[in-house]
């Protein structure tokens, strides 16, 4: 759909889902301020980010004629704006505050979205804001309204407070998105607006008119208890789109350009000024005669000018677009379908035997591969988005628990695809969650164990064949394997005769229900933490482990791919039935090693790689079929993490680009299978799920006597 072919109240509501959406990017801003802050109160650049950050939210807010977000995000700017003074000092109240403020304002924006208009919200906006306002003495807001006033009545010394206004937007200042009423309804909610009067002179005649162009402007006597930069403020978002030139009516004027070179403008007040009373309601203001006035002459240099009806799209900055997730979904879908149908052409090419057509078709893949490449890192955002977040979660909870902890985060810059980041985020709020609990001592217990006081929670992130490796790690208590061992046998996860290694024993924390905790909190302790996040690390076709160390910490590693749609695979065939294997899973392939032949338990057990015994199986027995009785086969080493296998198939067809299609939900128990894909010809393949098959061949080859997890083929 085009913007001609869209409605007024489809091109507001657009343009009110982007101030949502940037709206949230500064709460966003305002949190990373504010807890930057709580380490050191009295950095100034950081205060001024946070102010920034909530000035920008009120100011579009008001643009949108948000009056609740406004009013309350009025009171924390107030608060900030002391801080920023001098004449209130930070404290763990204000900071506690600010950050409850914080999450107040995305539940205002929340309710803006869904349109509800939530009682409960509301009043606990006015109780914050009387909260806010009593750290500060308890100051009064400025009224939003105010009546109407004869200003030839009033005497000089009446005049301090007012302010003339003379505004004149911009031709393109309606096609970027501004209102000029809509700045008129902020104004009156931050002030009074004791006169306007339309400008409407550059109009032009009907048959001239454009109605994308705005040939509008006003000028206004204005009381406000602010000075002349909060007046300014108000206009910041138009500051390329109008004309603007403000005056004192008490007071020397004084001028404040930010042009060197002087610029004439129309006569402020001429004759007639009208009086409007503007709330936050959507209807038009009602203009009465108020005042005959006399020309105020502003070519002397007098007054307030921001000038620039330059289109704003112009200063843009061309690096950053945004665009609509469903449609950079479809773009990855036709990519897929090109990947397809270059497959195709080059099957084709090899049954014609062309060296022309071949040659035609090796390029259109070169390119189809860059079209793929270019396409994905479009959905490619980096990590620290996620990991900024738990700055938050650590501060909150180690309050709550009464520990000292340092959250360092490296290796933010590392990108995953934006729809797994979406996904990844809850189950490493999981495993922060748990490292805050479980994992971390309290001072005293670090301070007796020869610790430093404060603990660290680590985040970090890294790429390594082709996948992304993300570890949250502590130097805590770490793991308590004799609890865990006699939990889970009060459990009956395990029998007194099994025998576990270590790394067995830690993977019982992530049985379903399984938790060591004697009390459950807000924290943790439901058992419901662990194999969540196991199942989704595995959902994404990911695979989790867990290293601990007694008395020295935990670490917790989940290895991801970079992206779930397309992917360089290996192809191989077993009988009829093609297989697709990753391609960073893949170490090497070889001939089939004699011992596999001979192996006790047909089709499944050991063989050795140059003094390194692996185990291995045979697909084909592995999925019910025969092998063929003669012919050469081969057996392909493929890796999970430092886990390698050998798995034997009967051909192999080398690199192949995959496609991955999610399975019929008939099939989506099968957890030794991540998908499907369609090859060049038509036919389907399967794309193997390794670390499944990696459990499955080390299930099936354990010694008697050791724990059997029946893994679900």
């Amino acid at each position: 759909m085009s913007v001609h072919d869209m409605s007024d109240d489809d091109i507001l509501a657009a343009a009110r889902a982007g101030f949502l959406e940037e709206a949230r990017e500064m709460l966003q801003q305002f949190e990373a301020a504010l807890l930057a802050l709580d380490e050191i109160p009295d950095d100034a650049e950081t205060l001024n980010s946070a102010f920034r950050a909530a000035h920008t939210i009120k100011g579009t807010a008001g643009l949108f004629g948000c009056d609740r977000v406004v009013s309350f995000t009025h009171s924390v700017e107030t608060l900030l704006e002391e801080v920023r003074s001098g004449q209130y000092q930070l404290n763990d109240e204000a900071m506690a505050l600010l950050l409850a403020s914080r999450d107040q304002m995305e539940m205002l924006l929340g309710d803006v979205e869904s349109h509800d208009g939530d009682p409960e919200i509301s009043a606990r906006s006015v109780e914050l804001s009387g909260q806010l306002m009593a750290l500060l003495g308890g100051g009064a807001e400025v009224t939003a309204s105010s009546p109407a006033a004869e200003l030839a009545a009033l005497q000089a010394d009446e005049l301090e407070g007012l302010w003339r206004v003379w505004v004149q937007f911009g031709k393109d200042a309606l096609r970027n998105g501004l209102d000029p009423l809509s700045f008129l309804r902020y104004m009156g909610t931050q002030g009074t607006l004791r006169s306007v009067r339309l400008l409407d002179d550059s109009v032009p005649d009907i048959e001239a008119l454009d109605a994308e162009d705005c040939h509008l402007g006003f000028e206004a006597v204005y009381e406000t208890t602010g000075d002349r930069a909060s007046i300014v403020s108000v206009f910041e978002f138009a500051v390329d789109d109008c004309e603007l030139v403000i005056e004192p009516l008490g007071g020397e004027a004084a001028l404040l350009s930010t042009e060197a070179e002087s610029q004439p403008a129309p006569a402020m007040l001429p004759v007639v000024v009208e009086s409007v009373t503007v709330s936050g309601s959507s209807d038009e203001p009602e203009v009465t005669p108020l005042l005959d006035a006399q020309p105020s002459d502003r070519r002397t240099g007098q007054g307030d000018r921001r000038k620039g009806s330059r289109d704003r799209r112009a200063s843009d900055d061309p690096r950053f677009v945004r665009v609509q997730a469903d449609k950079l979904d479809k773009l990855i879908d036709l990519v897929g379908e090109l990947v397809i149908a270059s497959s195709g052409a080059q099957l084709v090419a090899q049954q014609e035997g062309s060296a022309t057509f071949a040659e035609a078709a090796l390029r259109i893949r070169t390119l189809v591969e860059s079209a793929r490449d270019g396409a994905l890192a479009l959905r490619m955002v980096p990590i620290g988005e996620t990991f900024a977040r738990f700055h938050r979660v650590v501060r909150d909870v180690s309050k709550n628990l009464g520990k000292q902890v340092d959250l360092v985060i490296t290796g933010a810059e590392t990108e995953l695809d934006k729809s797994m980041v979406e996904v990844i985020a809850d189950p490493l709020m999981h495993l922060v969650r748990n490292s805050l609990d479980h994992g971390l001592e309290t001072p005293e217990e670090r301070l007796a164990a020869g610790k430093p006081e404060r603990g660290t929670l680590a985040l970090h992130a890294y790429h390594e064949g082709g996948q992304v490796m993300i570890e949250v790690s502590d130097d805590g208590r770490g793991l308590n394997r004799e609890r865990i061992l006699r939990k889970a046998m009060e459990r009956g996860l395990v029998s007194a005769e099994q025998s576990l290694s270590e790394h067995e024993i830690d993977q019982l924390i992530c049985a379903p229900g399984f938790s060591t905790a004697d009390q459950v909190t807000d924290i943790s302790g439901r058992g419901v933490g662990m194999d969540v996040v196991k199942r989704s690390i595995e959902g994404l076709r990911g695979q989790m482990q867990l290293a601990s160390e007694w008395g020295r910490g935990t670490t917790t590693q989940i290895r991801l791919p970079l992206t779930l749609a397309i992917i360089d695979g290996f192809l191989t065939c077993v009988g009829d039935t093609y297989y697709v294997l990753p391609m960073e899973v893949v170490s090497e392939c070889i001939d089939v090693p004699p011992e596999c032949a001979q192996s006790p338990q047909p089709g499944v057990g050991y063989f050795n790689l140059r003094g390194e015994v692996l185990p291995f199986f045979d697909l084909a027995r592995l999925h019910g079929l025969q092998p063929p009785p003669a012919g050469r086969r081969s057996l392909v080493v493929a890796r999970d993490g430092q886990t390698r296998i050998g798995l034997i198939v009967d051909k192999l067809h080398g690199e192949y680009q995959t496609v991955i299609k999610p399975l019929s939900s008939l099939f989506r128990h099968l957890r030794a299978i991540a998908g499907s894909t369609i090859l060049g010809s038509g036919e389907v393949a399967l794309v193997v799920d390794v670390p499944a098959l990696v459990h499955y061949a080390i299930e099936s080859t354990r010694p008697a006597g050791h724990v059997r997890v029946q893994p679900e083929i």
